[in-house]
């Protein structure tokens, strides 16, 4: 009876690699799903290749991207992107909507602003170990017009 719990402990523990082993131009595609899984969402990149999300932890408050060239390898390592660093570069009326789903990847939670012309898209973080939320409004033209950070300490779905 152990032996199956253990190996499915072992099976569920690489379901949830954060790919920070693999190597940049060392790794191919075929590593990066073998190590982390599908990606949830793929995008193409501007140089031509694509870039691969793996949101993660409780209610995705991490979010790992992989870059991967036209060769098929990995361009840089995989980084955790919900943090105070990426979100320093969205730049108000000039980052569009494309190039923030490029930097972040998906939303949590996509809505309609109380102004009824602007769409929020939510990312949770962490930050100092605290539950923190992103909130970024995109006008209908796709340029972010603004953005809220908040604490998030009464997260309903970080008290499950």
């Amino acid at each position: 009876m152990r032996a199956p719990a253990l190996a499915l402990l072992l099976f569920l523990a690489g379901c949830v690699s954060d790919g920070r082993s693999l190597a940049p131009r060392v790794h191919d595609a075929a590593a990066v799903r073998a190590e982390m899984g599908a990606p949830a969402e793929v995008l193409k990149a501007p140089h031509g290749g694509e870039v691969w999300f793996y949101p993660r932890g409780r209610v995705g408050r991490e979010t790992w991207r992989a870059e991967i060239g036209l060769d098929g390898k990995l361009v840089r390592g995989v980084e955790q992107v919900l943090d105070e660093k990426n979100f320093d570069r969205i730049l108000d009326g000039k980052t569009t909507r494309e190039e923030l789903r490029l930097m972040l990847g998906p939303p949590v939670q996509e809505w309609i602003g109380v102004n009824g012309w602007e769409v929020i898209w939510d990312y949770p973080y962490r930050w100092a170990q605290m539950p923190w939320m992103l909130h970024v409004g995109i006008d209908q033209k796709g340029v972010v017009t603004s953005q809220f950070r908040r604490n998030d300490l009464n997260a309903a779905a970080d008290r499950l």
